[in-house]
C-alpha cells in the first residue's frame, strides 16, 4: 500500500536524482562543446590540407569525405559526447515527470484523507 511516507521518500529521491542530473548535464554540455570545437578545428584543417595537396580537382563532397576519414576519432568523440548530453537531458525529463506524478499522487492522498 502506498503511504504518505513512501511518497515523501520517493519525492526526496527524485529531487536528489534531479540535482545530480543537472550537474551531469552541465559537465556533459561542457564536454560536448569541447569535443565539437575540437572536431570542427581538425576537420577544417583536414579540408585545407586536402585541397592544398590534391593534384586532382576534387568536388566539395570528395573533400568532405576525405576530411571525415582523417578526423574519424575526433568525430566519434564528438558524437559520443553529444549523445551523452542528450541521454542526460532525457533522464532529467523522465525524473521530472516521475516527480510530477509523485506530487500528484501526494495531492490525491491528502485530499482523500
Amino acid at each position: 500500500m502506498i503511504t504518505l511516507d513512501k511518497i515523501h521518500e520517493g519525492i526526496a529521491r527524485s529531487l536528489k536524482t534531479i540535482d545530480d542530473l543537472v550537474d551531469e548535464i552541465a559537465k556533459a554540455g561542457d564536454d560536448a562543446a569541447h569535443f565539437e570545437a575540437e572536431f570542427k578545428s581538425v576537420y577544417a584543417k583536414a579540408r585545407l590540407q586536402i585541397r592544398a595537396t590534391s593534384k586532382d580537382k576534387l568536388t566539395v563532397d570528395e573533400v568532405a569525405d576525405r576530411a571525415h576519414g582523417l578526423c574519424e576519432a575526433e568525430f566519434l568523440a564528438y558524437k559520443i559526447a553529444e549523445n551523452r548530453l542528450t541521454t542526460c537531458r532525457e533522464a532529467l525529463r523522465a525524473n521530472q515527470s516521475r516527480l510530477d506524478g509523485l506530487r500528484s499522487l501526494l495531492s490525491s492522498l491528502r485530499a482523500a484523507t
